[in-house]
């Protein structure tokens, strides 16, 4: 079943390479959304879509991160409405 997910990833993941290994496991698993740097320069905001098992994959891989990343927590909250992303994943801002 699809369903979406706002998900914040909470560590040092800001300028680890954090974002595009995101976007790499996201492919890889069929997941349409976002990943964008937040304000507090110490978590990324990840908006994901998919089917249920491969979020949890993704999920699972955000733990992992790169060996630059440190992540000490991983929030993930439904989203209400479902949204399109147009079948990709991309990375917003620098």
């Amino acid at each position: 079943m699809r369903q979406c997910v706002k998900i914040k990833v909470i560590g040092n993941v800001q300028m680890a390479s954090y974002r595009e290994y995101v976007q790499k496991h996201a492919q890889r698993y069929d997941i349409e959304g976002t990943i964008q740097n937040s304000d507090d320069k110490h978590s990324v905001i990840i908006m994901a879509c998919g089917i249920a098992e491969k979020l949890d994959e993704l999920i699972d891989a955000l733990y992992k991160g790169t060996p630059e990343s440190k992540v000490e927590e991983v929030q993930v909250e439904p989203m209400i409405k479902e949204k399109d992303f147009r079948s990709v994943f991309r990375i917003i801002g620098d």
